[in-house]
């Protein structure tokens, strides 16, 4: 999305997390309308005040009624989503012996099920008016797996196999899908500042980028654990 592009309306969700509330401010600064969502009202609002009063909508990812209700209040405020990001997970760390049922109930529903239910009914509008962009956030853990977020990796995973099989549906009819291999989100050494995610958010939308991996020794490697999966177990 170059500066002197038409302006974009973006659907963010998990918007007051780390990385979602950093990539909202990006685009409103570039002039874009940024549509802001979450589960935690009071944080929604304090976000939404920093941002001139972006609009808000209260919505749990578990929850596939709330998805609903999310895209029908988005249709009677008139919010035709251009570009949705799909940054809201749940990121739980526990060793999977460790994991109970509800546990992996709460983390497949917020990471697969309702990232895919959203994008099933956002993707709809996009798909009519044969335009649009949705964009995963995924992790390198899925990929490759770390141990002790077994469940966690194993969602990432699915959600990069979901990437691959929305962009062959949903190209031939105009909505680009882009998967991002993220890594850890910060300033402090080995991590990524969260403008340069932005950034390079904008840029794989802009030039119809399938995948996003900040180093290239990242793609490297996690292309290799793909041909070669038994080199992870090492």
């Amino acid at each position: 999305m170059p500066h002197d592009q038409t302006k974009q309306t973006i659907l963010i969700t998990g918007a007051t997390g780390t990385v979602g509330s950093g990539l909202a401010p990006y685009f409103a600064a570039r002039g874009h309308r940024v549509i802001l969502t979450a589960r935690d009202r009071t944080r929604l609002d304090q976000l939404s005040a920093s941002l001139k009063n972006a609009p808000a909508y209260t919505a749990d990812l578990s929850d596939t009624d709330s998805l609903e209700s999310l895209v029908a209040q988005l249709q009677l405020d008139e919010h035709a989503i251009d570009v949705l990001i799909n940054n809201a997970a749940d990121v739980t760390s526990k060793p999977f012996l460790e994991t109970s049922l509800e546990e992996i109930d709460s983390i497949v529903r917020t990471n697969i099920t309702g990232t895919i239910q959203l994008s099933r009914l956002i993707g709809a509008d996009m798909a009519v008016r044969g335009r649009g962009a949705i964009v995963n956030i995924s992790s390198l853990a899925g990929y490759k797996p770390n141990p002790a977020q077994t469940v966690y990796s194993i969602t990432k995973g699915a959600l990069n196999v979901t990437s691959e099989a929305l962009r062959a549906e949903l190209a031939p009819r105009g909505v680009h899908l882009v998967n991002v291999a993220l890594m850890g989100v910060g300033t402090e050494a080995m991590k990524i500042p969260v403008e340069t995610v932005a950034q390079r958010i904008e840029r794989a939308i802009a030039n119809r980028e399938p995948e996003i991996f900040f180093y290239r020794s990242s793609k490297f490697l996690m292309r290799l654990y793909s041909a070669f999966p038994f080199l992870t177990r090492r």
